[in-house]
């Protein structure tokens, strides 16, 4: 949608509420609901879909502070995943009919009542799948599937070490890699997530403390697969902890918000700690016989080819498949509307959440956080043998079910 044609405030009966993310006459950006006219009739590739709830992921964060690359002129509506039902379809629409369930993938424009988007990325959710489930689902889980099975290959008997292991592709990541038989999962993540995350990583590390030597005696010989959302320090680490013909990949550049984002003169110093990272030597890739990959998401989104798209429509069936046989479950850490955004946004910042944030336009519980179901120590294994910092191996079944993420979770399902 055009930036001149979101500025109405406006309220009709042909008006729908949106979010978009304006900028002020003091160069602020700051997130405001208001109202712009419902959207004309879909064209012949097009689909109009009534949202129900809008995934909201770190890139919207960045988004939000101008971080993010090819972000729209202001004003311009945020979001890039939601769910929602079919309202209508163009006449050369033939993979979904009106009154249809629907999850979207969309460069920006998901915050909104109403919208049009081109077919392409839209898709028929299950029928046992909230919308808020299906809402976070695209995001996280397309990223983690890609990167695990695609670009990482990754194999049975392998070790696997990432970043933000409470995050949504972080939970997406956990519960993908329980499909890989005997793979050692390393993460890290703050402390105060471990409670929930132990039982279903290996072992867990607080993220603000210095891990390479502890993984270093974990996996003498180094990690299979490094998968980094952090950038900045962690790149030069997870090069450094990287295996004989092992794989290192890029997938986010959220330790750009590791420092206060209301500060300007601590924003302007993480920057510059960021962007002075020794840059990767391509020598010494090749001496030590490694690989270095980037995936961004957003990117292909924007820039795709229709084979492009083709890709990222058979990966989302074959999630699906997974979800509908129960070995993955998106998580809702909590639900917010459209007017209580800037919350939303801030459970990320702060680094609060278990799993995916959602915003609806009309809210149909209140927020709820998940439960933190306590975790036994396995027999034969002393919490005492660890440091506040890490949680060690679990003794627990690999085969136990993922969705013990969602312990009496309500906000799943509305």
């Amino acid at each position: 949608m055009a930036s001149n044609e979101i500025m109405t405030n406006k309220n009709s009966t042909s008006d729908i509420k949106c979010i978009i993310l304006q900028q002020t006459f003091t160069g602020k950006r700051e997130l405001k609901v208001t109202t712009i006219p419902k959207p004309p009739a879909p064209a012949d590739d097009e689909i109009l879909i009534a949202v129900k709830a809008c995934g909201v992921s770190f890139n919207d964060v960045l988004a939000r502070y101008g971080l993010l690359e090819d972000i729209p002129r202001p004003p311009f509506v945020p979001g890039f995943e939601f769910s929602g039902e079919v309202l209508d379809i163009g006449t050369n629409v033939t993979n979904v009919d009106r009154g249809d369930r629907v999850v979207v993938l969309t460069h920006f424009s998901a915050w909104s009542e109403q919208i049009i988007v081109k077919k392409d990325l839209v898709f028929k959710i299950p029928k046992e799948m909230s919308f808020r489930e299906a809402a976070v689902f695209p995001v996280a889980y397309l990223t983690a599937y890609i990167l695990l099975f695609e670009i990482g290959n990754i194999k049975p008997n392998q070790t696997l070490l990432f970043h933000s292991a409470g995050g949504g592709v972080g939970v997406a990541l956990t519960q993908l890699s329980k499909l890989v038989p005997n793979l050692t999962i390393i993460a890290t993540a703050s402390p105060h997530k471990f409670e929930v995350l132990r039982a279903h990583i290996h072992y867990l590390f607080d993220h603000d403390m210095d891990y390479i030597e502890d993984v270093k005696k974990i996996a003498p010989d180094g990690i299979d697969l490094v998968l980094d959302c952090m950038a900045g320090d962690d790149c030069e680490r997870g090069l450094a902890l990287l295996k004989f013909n092992g794989k290192y990949i890029m997938y986010g550049t959220s330790s750009l918000l590791s420092w206060s984002v209301k500060n300007f003169f601590g924003l302007t110093k993480g920057m510059s700690n960021w962007w002075q990272n020794d840059k990767i030597s391509c020598l010494r890739l090749f001496q030590d016989s490694k690989s270095v990959h980037g995936f961004n998401l957003i990117q292909l989104l924007l820039r795709g080819s229709n084979d492009t798209r083709s890709y990222l429509a058979d990966t989302m069936h074959k999630i699906f498949l997974l979800y509908k046989e129960g070995k993955i479950k998106p998580v809702v850490d909590s639900v917010f509307t459209f007017e209580e955004v800037n919350n939303a946004l801030g459970k990320l910042i702060d680094r609060k959440n278990i799993g995916k944030v959602v915003i609806e336009p009309f809210l149909q519980s209140k927020p709820e956080k998940v439960k933190k179901s306590k975790t036994n120590t396995p027999q034969g294994r002393s919490e005492d043998a660890h440091s506040s910092s890490t949680s060690g191996p679990d003794d627990d079944n690999d085969d136990k079910d993922p969705d013990d993420f969602q312990t009496n979770n309500p906000a799943s399902n509305p």
